[in-house]
């Protein structure tokens, strides 16, 4: 295989995907796959090829996103935007308002935001607002006009707007025809000027859980261009985890009954006074989201109290591939891939901090919360620095996935805290992989979460 690093260049050039660290598999896959298809693998003639077919590249791109998304993720974010934001501002300025899914991918997002206002305008609700979804991979957009989804999709919603919306078909779900009428989607380059002349101006903009592929200085390109499609006094959400990485001077930070968002700067005499002070950006790497979405096998047998762990010393380059070939998977929603190359290692290194740390996001995700902390719980035996498994593991009493216990859940915020603000680029005791998690943005949320009640998620 010929160097992956015209195909990096040329893919950030054309839509400004980052393709470093774990990205690069899904790189290498791709290009193996157009190998396959063209018949060379001649680099130049590949290239050429992309850049004259249009729908060969559509499906090179559609390959190298995760794609990883599900209806109502980080549901208080949604609950602020449709019981407080849009209706003050139709009492503003009236309707019908406009909102933005920019990164959509396959229509979660966007057909969330329509069942949320659905539920609390009713059938007004098509005339009060337009929804927009777009998209650089042409082949999520098809899924998303198409508006089938199977279970995975439903791991947040709760069952009762899951039997409103949606009509079993075999094992999938059709989500129901006046909301698929009434959410549009299009093609959207970011990078491109094209990007302006989308059906704006937006009064709200998402761009929720998409810049982690984008490096800083195509994320600040990125805000001009949304900048442009934003109506005056609109509002830009981030993901809740990418929120210090898209602090880059093109907006200011806001914050508002604890959820944040960016908004162009106003005339001084204009401004609100929930203006945050701007905080240094921390670059993010591809965030497990928060939600669990089943599995059952006994842990590694657990050492005894008594027993202290051996010195962890530097892994062999096996398992460093699988530690990331394991994270790459649980990226993917690949669990059983994930905890099948989990479960060897720790059988012959139960001590491996990374290992544990990524058996427990694995464990969370297949709905078994216990064994998520009892792997999280064994992570801090061996290193009480790791501040990912206390962050995780105050989230699973958080989210009310175990019952909450108030000084325990704080006590893992307050050691989130107290080791990053002693150094704030702490690995936290991992070896091999990076944080889900950003470390800036794990001492940023352990801030906000640390004195807040435990909420509860849906479940469908």
């Amino acid at each position: 295989m010929s160097s992956l690093a015209p195909f990096k260049q040329w893919v950030h050039q054309r839509c400004g995907l980052h393709l470093e660290g774990l990205a690069e598999a899904r790189l290498v896959r791709a290009i193996e796959a157009l190998h396959v298809e063209l018949g060379t693998q001649d680099s130049h003639v590949m290239l050429t090829r992309l850049a004259e077919d249009d729908a060969l590249f559509d499906r090179f791109v559609s390959q190298l996103t995760v794609n990883e998304t599900y209806f109502f993720r980080e549901p208080e974010t949604l609950h602020w935007l449709v019981e407080t934001y849009l209706p003050r501002r139709l009492a503003e300025q009236g309707g019908p308002l406009r909102l933005l899914s920019a990164g959509c991918s396959s229509g979660e997002e966007p057909y969330s935001v329509a069942m949320a206002l659905q539920e609390r305008y009713g059938d007004r609700a098509q005339t009060l607002f337009t929804i927009t979804g777009g998209d650089v991979d042409q082949q999520v957009l098809k899924k998303a006009q198409a508006g089938r989804y199977a279970s995975m999709a439903f791991r947040a919603l709760h069952p009762s707007l899951k039997a409103r919306f949606f009509i079993p078909v075999g094992r999938s779900f059709q989500l129901d025809t006046t909301l698929r009428q009434w959410v549009t989607f299009q093609p959207l380059n970011l990078l491109s000027t094209s990007a302006c002349h989308m059906d704006g101006p937006f009064d709200v903009i998402l761009f929720r859980n998409v810049s982690i592929y984008f490096d800083e200085a195509t994320r600040r390109t990125i805000q001009h261009q949304l900048k442009q499609l934003l109506a005056p006094n609109g509002i830009l959400l981030c993901g809740v985890t990418e929120t210090l990485g898209n602090d880059l001077g093109v907006f200011s930070l806001k914050e508002e009954q604890g959820v944040f968002y960016f908004q162009a700067d106003l005339p001084m005499s204009a401004r609100s006074g929930n203006e945050l002070v701007p905080v240094a950006p921390q670059a993010t790497n591809v965030p497990v989201a928060s939600e669990p979405v089943t599995h059952a096998e006994p842990l590694p047998a657990e050492p005894s109290h008594q027993e202290e762990p051996p010195p962890l010393s530097a892994p062999p380059s096996a398992n460093h591939d699988t530690l990331q070939h394991a994270h790459d998977a649980l990226n993917q929603n690949r669990f059983d891939d994930a905890n099948a190359l989990l479960m060897p290692l720790l059988a012959d290194d139960p001590w491996s901090v990374d290992a544990l740390l990524l058996a427990g996001l694995v464990a969370r995700w297949q709905q078994q919360p216990q064994r998520a902390y009892d792997y999280f719980k064994r992570a801090l035996y061996v290193s009480p620095e790791c501040w990912p498994a206390h962050f995780y593991q105050a989230e699973l009493l958080r989210q009310g996935e175990l019952p909450d216990q108030p000084t325990q859940r704080q006590r893992g915020y307050a050691a989130v805290v107290r080791l990053l603000d002693a150094s704030p680029l702490a690995s936290g005791g991992l070896k091999v992989i990076a944080s889900p998690l950003p470390p800036g943005d794990a001492c940023f949320l352990a801030k906000r979460y640390m004195n807040e009640h435990a909420v509860t998620q849906g479940a469908g």
